[in-house]
């Protein structure tokens, strides 16, 4: 199974030629499922399930969350900043959790992904993944509390990242998902960024899945990257994740 997550940035910069560059994205991404964060509204989720071949998803509103799936979808569930998706998969039920957290304050992410994890506490799966655009790098508290390396406001957790570990796996680092260099939308859109470092804020997240076995990571790439001819931009101003994992 194939599972990836995608900022697909909410801006008329590019429109509307570059909803059809995040089409050849998603599409090529070939994620069985795919998170995606900042869809405007209803229509634009139809239209990412319709086009990318998707027959089943499910929209947020509030975060402008779409999970679309190749596999169905029993039952969803929305919590501020985040939704989630019920999936069966062969033998395997599987809970994916889709966020976007705020960006303007380190105490809403927070009190955010607390409050998330809460949510689904009551939610019997085999397999849990929480993905999405979390708005803080690796030194954050959050992801320290998400990856079992500290509480957070009297809450524990213990996730798995996957990009990191098959970075670990290939001696290489886990590349940033936001990149004020390399990215055109710093220098197109807006002025030149010199000043914010880039910063891996999109994340793919395993539930320690004990007792169950762990399933085998078997690729995490990032995607995204082209720059169209037409637009001088990349499809989104964040690059995707997608990892694969044999269950």
């Amino acid at each position: 199974m194939k599972i990836a997550t995608y900022n697909v940035w909410n801006s008329d910069a590019g429109m509307p030629d570059r909803f059809g560059q995040l089409v050849d994205e998603i599409t090529g991404a070939g994620a069985d499922i795919i998170c995606l964060q900042e869809v405007a509204d209803h229509r634009m989720h139809d239209e990412f399930a319709a086009l990318c071949g998707y027959g089943n998803s499910h929209w947020q509103e509030q975060a402008g969350l779409s999970i679309l799936s190749r596999y169905p979808i029993e039952k969803t569930k929305d919590y501020r900043f985040a939704a989630s998706a019920y999936i069966r998969f062969e033998s395997k039920s599987i809970l994916i959790v889709n966020v976007h957290l705020p960006w303007e304050k380190a105490s809403l992410r927070e009190k955010a992904i607390v409050d998330i994890l809460k949510g689904i506490s009551d939610i019997q799966a085999d397999y849990t993944l929480i993905t999405g655009d979390f708005n803080c790098s690796e030194s954050s508290a959050v992801y320290r509390f998400l990856t079992n390396e500290q509480s957070l406001l009297g809450a524990d957790a213990y996730y798995f990242d996957l990009a990191k570990a098959y970075a670990e796996i290939n001696g290489t680092k886990a590349p940033a998902t936001l990149s004020f260099r390399e990215n055109p939308r710093w220098g197109t859109v807006q002025a030149k960024n010199t000043i914010e470092v880039n910063q891996r804020v999109d994340w793919i997240l395993l539930k320690n899945p004990y007792p169950n076995e762990l399933p085998e990571l078997k690729g995490c790439t990032l995607f995204g990257r082209k720059i169209s001819e037409q637009t001088h931009l990349a499809a989104s101003d964040h690059y995707g994740i997608a990892a694969q994992i044999e269950f």
